[in-house]
């Protein structure tokens, strides 16, 4: 059994080795992490100086930071003519969708004179309409008892010639 003892002793260092050597890797990864941190933390800072600088300095730059302040006076003027192209855009699309907003009413008011005219012209065709049935009728009455009588006559004349043969 010598064999598997001095065996099973090699495999428990060897894993004892390998969990020691993950561990120092992830100690490894974290230091890394934690470096990497703190030069993300300066880097804020260069900036934050920079910022102060700038906001302190900018019209009388120390020697060798004149081109550095130039460089940000020229991009705060390429903003500021971008923000102006901005606005002007904004205020003409405004302007456009008032326009629109403005027509649409227009629209609106004429298809609401429309429809207003239309049911009053619906309405009077109607009277009309009803006055001309009525009168259609009235004349169809009339023209009914008109021919009514004329048919009793003809048969009181035909029942007369009947009854005088």
């Amino acid at each position: 059994m010598g064999f598997f003892d001095e065996l099973g002793k090699k495999i428990s260092g060897a894993s004892q080795e390998v969990v020691q050597k993950g561990k120092e890797m992830a100690d490894t990864a974290k230091f890394n992490s934690m470096i990497h941190d703190e030069e993300r933390k300066i880097s804020a800072v260069y900036g934050k100086i920079g910022k102060k600088y700038f906001e302190d300095f900018q019209n009388a730059p120390a020697e060798g930071f004149k081109d550095f302040v130039d460089e940000i006076h020229a991009a705060q003027a390429k903003i500021a003519e971008i923000q102006e192209k901005l606005k002007a855009l904004k205020d003409d699309v405004k302007e456009k969708v008032e326009n629109v907003a403005e027509k649409a009413k227009d629209v609106a008011e004429k298809a609401k004179d429309a429809a207003e005219k239309a049911k009053d012209v619906a309405s009077s065709t109607v009277e009309q309409v009803a006055e001309d049935a009525k009168s259609v009728g009235t004349e169809t009455a009339a023209k009914v008892e008109e021919a009514a009588a004329k048919v009793e006559d003809a048969a009181s004349d035909a029942a007369d010639a009947l009854s005088k043969e």
